[in-house]
């Protein structure tokens, strides 16, 4: 048998097998690109990236995907629209952007001192008690994508619950709204029917309260403290080792 045809025999199988698994990797940022959310929840990563921003919510994952120039630079969990309050699909543009907005629908009842009478309620719908204002909901960092609809800071429960509109946690939501001006294009697709179910995340992540100290004994000069002196045993003391 010649070398050449012990070399097809043999060493021809694991070159090609070597090739097929080449081909089914990728490259670090491929991965990103194809599963943003696989090893991030959130995270951000355009500050230095140019090109024009592109706003992708899959309704279905319960995410929203920001691109620059085509090139994925963030990424975060939303919670849309429940089930009787769907946020729509469509391909729009930001149309409004407000800091420290209030919803003008949706809010609660309060009575002269600010103490709420009725919360959660649709000023279409519910009837305003008597000496009582409203308080729209604050919606800040928002950005209105279409009609009543808009992307802002909220609290996520871990499925699709607001009245149609995009929450974000607090960092992402001020985040998303530095980077994006008026007119970027907001693409919303999916069915938030499909979303699973995931643990909540507050608007704003609260920092772990510091440990109290604990004292060690002082040192002089680096030493370890003196043992107290042992009192002496009053006479006719028997002691038991």
């Amino acid at each position: 048998m010649t070398a050449v045809s012990s070399f097809f025999r043999t060493g021809l199988p694991f070159l090609a097998l070597g090739l097929a698994l080449c081909s089914c990797s990728s490259s670090p940022d491929e991965a990103a690109q194809e599963q943003p959310g696989s090893k991030r929840d959130a995270y951000w990563i355009g500050d230095q990236v140019a090109g024009s921003p592109k706003l992708v919510i899959d309704l279905s994952a319960q995410r929203i995907r920001y691109f620059k120039g085509g090139q994925l630079v963030g990424v975060s969990p939303i919670s849309s629209g429940r089930e009787s309050h769907s946020t729509v699909t469509g391909t729009f543009r930001i149309t409004e952007k407000d800091r420290y907005h209030r919803s003008s629908l949706y809010g609660s009842y309060v009575d002269a001192d600010g103490n709420v009478v009725v919360e959660d309620v649709d000023v279409r719908k519910d009837p305003r008690p008597p000496g009582t204002t409203f308080l729209g909901a604050k919606m800040h960092y928002f950005m209105r994508v279409v009609g009543a609809i808009g992307m802002h800071e909220g609290y996520l429960p871990g499925y699709p619950a607001s009245h149609g509109c995009i929450r974000l946690p607090t960092d992402m939501a001020a985040i998303f709204y530095n980077a994006t001006p008026h007119g970027t294009p907001v693409q919303i697709v999916g069915n938030a029917s499909l979303a699973a179910y995931e643990a909540p995340v507050p608007m704003v992540q609260q920092a772990p309260a510091p440990q109290e100290e604990v004292r060690k004994p002082k040192t002089r000069h680096g030493r370890k403290p003196k043992a107290p002196k042992r009192q002496a045993l009053p006479p006719g003391t028997t002691l038991y080792l």
